[in-house]
């Protein structure tokens, strides 16, 4: 059955398992890899000749996505290629159980159990953790971005000991128990006072430089990305069309994308973003590099070349090659049920006794 398929199954209440305990050993590894995809690409930790273990169990409740992981030892690492790919853009609220320590878009990060730590899944991050396990839910960037000024959350931790930390472990835990469908109105009230506890606490831990922007920013910033993705295509996409089409000030629209490089930068990477994606897609009609480049607005071949290989670490011809093996569906549940049904499987392949 197709993950398209899925999707029509799964509804807010269903809870998706999957082990790799319902495995054979020498396929653990391959198999807790391509789970954890979306996310991460999942690595053992270095010296170490334990196959990847884990389990997941995920369920979507009052419009938030829920889930528990425990793990063996292993290291995450985040990277443009899988950012593009995964198409998570939310951020990812994460009550550790276990050490974690990494890179976090160039910022070191250290978490102990009990933490929460904020991972922005837009934003790259590499991490080792030991065995263990965190409790998470996701949240929507516009959300959260907006009450806490569209600031840098990427990588703050709040120590198990806060009493902000403690009410929103207790919060979250409730959430999760939650088994019945709860109306629209209840749901949206769920995810309003978690993210207002959220927000409130996350503010006491931006340092203070972390450059909030002004409410008229935040609305432009958002209605040009928005404007930028439907118009990625357009060779005509450029600063100076976005400030005719909003009628701003350059110093108002260049404001609102300093945290970001620029307004340039930003077109620039969403192309690029683009380009891998299509590149990287087995359900689409293959295109030369050539013609994607031009089709997305790269008229000199080099700099797309040279800006590409920058940010994805590979050229366009390797990330054809590379590709991956299906495409993941838009829904996070629907691909946590196709892996909980193979694991299902190969346990019954695993247990099946030879006919005589």
């Amino acid at each position: 059955m197709s993950i398209e398929n899925n999707r029509r199954e799964v509804n807010s209440t269903d809870e998706v398992s999957i082990s790799t305990d319902l495995v054979e050993d020498r396929l653990r590894s391959d198999f807790w890899r391509e789970v954890t995809r979306p996310f991460y690409e999942t690595t053992p930790l270095i010296g170490s000749e334990s196959p990847l273990e884990g389990t997941i169990k995920s369920r979507q409740v009052a419009g938030l996505q829920i889930g528990s992981v425990t793990f063996n030892a292993q290291r995450y690492n985040r990277d443009r290629r899988i950012i593009a790919w995964s198409g998570l853009d939310q951020y990812l609220i994460a009550v550790v159980a276990a050490d974690m320590s990494g890179n976090f878009a160039d910022t070191s990060v250290k978490a102990r159990p009990g933490d929460i730590c904020v991972l922005d899944l837009a934003q790259i991050l590499q991490s080792d953790v030991t065995a263990g396990g965190m409790f998470s839910t996701l949240i929507p960037r516009q959300i959260l971005a907006k009450a806490t000024g569209h600031a840098n959350l990427h990588g703050l931790v709040l120590q198990a000991h806060l009493p902000m930390t403690k009410l929103l472990t207790t919060y979250l835990g409730g959430v999760g128990d939650l088994r019945d469908q709860l109306s629209d109105g209840e749901a949206a009230a769920v995810q309003d006072a978690l993210v207002t506890i959220l927000a409130a606490a996350l503010r006491g831990e931006q340092p203070d430089d972390a450059g909030e922007l002004r409410p008229l920013s935040i609305a432009l910033r958002q209605r040009a990305l928005d404007f930028i993705d439907h118009n990625i295509q357009n060779p005509d996409l450029s600063p100076n069309l976005i400030l005719r089409h909003f009628n701003v000030s350059r110093a108002h629209l260049y404001r609102a994308f300093a945290e970001d490089g620029g307004i340039s930068s930003v077109i620039r990477d969403r192309r690029l973003d683009a380009a891998f994606l299509e590149l990287t897609r087995t359900d689409v009609v293959t295109r030369s590099v050539s013609d994607i480049a031009f089709a997305l607005g790269f008229s000199n071949a080099t700099h797309f070349l040279r800006g590409f290989r920058t940010r994805f670490g590979l050229t366009p011809s390797e990330a054809r090659r590379e590709r991956p093996s299906g495409q993941l569906a838009p829904e996070l549940q629907a691909h946590f049920l196709e892996f909980g049904k193979r694991a299902s499987s190969l346990s019954n392949q695993q247990h099946e006794t030879p006919s005589v």
